[in-house]
């Protein structure tokens, strides 16, 4: 249990247009989001709105057209691509892919096929 003085942090103290006081609750806002593989924030992607401020952005703004564009930062992406293609066409094996990158590359082969 939090200390007495450290109880209502998140709270704030408003005056209402009635002339009350209200105790409101502080909404802290979401971090950024990040790459699933390197922990890089993620371009494209709208951060610091809530869930709800996102729901009402248009599709286009919400995340990127590109595929796994909104989990994976460009760099590591195009590694991951050329990775699909090479395991496509037999260059390389599947023992020869990165643990990391396997689900990822697996999600991209189905797109392709």
């Amino acid at each position: 249990m939090p200390k007495p003085k450290d109880r209502f942090d998140k709270h704030k103290m408003v005056k209402t247009p009635g002339g009350k006081q209200v105790r409101k609750v502080k909404l802290k806002k979401p971090g950024k989001h990040k790459c699933a593989i390197s922990g890089k924030i993620l371009q494209g992607v709208p951060h610091g709105l809530r869930p709800h401020e996102v729901h009402n952005l248009k599709k286009s703004e919400r995340r990127p057209g590109n595929p796994l564009a909104s989990m994976i930062e460009p760099k590591t992406r195009k590694e991951i691509y050329l990775e699909a293609v090479m395991l496509k066409y037999n260059i390389i094996s599947q023992q020869d892919i990165d643990l990391s990158h396997k689900k990822y590359i697996d999600m991209i082969l189905k797109k392709i096929e």
